[in-house]
């Protein structure tokens, strides 16, 4: 498993590869047995659970692919019970994401609570700003949180723009919408992205 912009396969030609299909057409495809519109489905939605567990996992890029990983397998396990018009398929996926980085988190508990003060205290010795390390984790979490915050219509939409770098006609085919909704759901997401971090940051 890799970061969401490195080493990702070519996705299949057709309507799937341009992301001209919904979320739900993908799971009935899926559920009915077609590989490649669960390659699809995985390219779609890898940015935003990776995007989740990287943030709550401080940057740890192995571990991140290790849950990113787990998560898409027990989705693949799962999405037979999984009502194709049931709500949404990344709130769904991120669910599944957060369970693995609770496993993760309490496997690890035991032996970090011993050692966490020297790990830190190693790691400002190493940078020379002892803020350093913090400041970086903070700043992915701060994004991720205000991200979460948002309409999922809108952070879909902020997701598809900046990560997967979708043009604006595939992302209002993706999300059911001409292509001038699409200008003003962008619009204001960023708009609201701004705000709710400003006022974050403030606190």
């Amino acid at each position: 498993m890799v970061g969401p912009t490195e080493g990702r396969p070519a996705e299949p030609d057709g309507t799937e590869a341009r992301g001209l299909v919904t979320d739900a057409d993908l799971i009935r495809a899926v559920q009915a047995g077609d590989a490649a519109a669960l390659e699809t489905l995985y390219h779609r939605h890898l940015p935003a659970v990776w995007r989740f567990a990287f943030a709550r996992l401080l940057g740890d890029t192995a571990t991140v692919e290790d849950v990113v990983s787990e998560t898409f397998l027990a989705a693949v396990r799962r999405i037979d019970r999984l009502d194709p018009d049931g709500g949404s398929l990344v709130g769904w996926l991120i669910g599944i994401a957060r369970h693995k980085i609770g496993d993760v988190r309490r496997r690890r508990v035991r032996v970090h609570s011993g050692v966490a003060a020297d790990d830190q205290a190693d790691a400002a010795g190493d940078t020379g700003d002892p803020a350093a390390p913090l400041e970086s984790a903070e700043t992915r979490a701060h994004v991720a949180d205000v991200l979460d915050s948002l309409p999922e219509e809108q952070r879909m939409a902020l997701e598809w723009k900046y990560l997967e770098k979708l043009s604006v006609r595939d992302i209002a085919h993706r999300l059911g919408r001409t292509e001038k909704a699409a200008e003003t759901i962008l619009y204001r997401a960023r708009k609201a992205f701004r705000e709710a971090y400003d006022r974050r940051d403030i606190r």
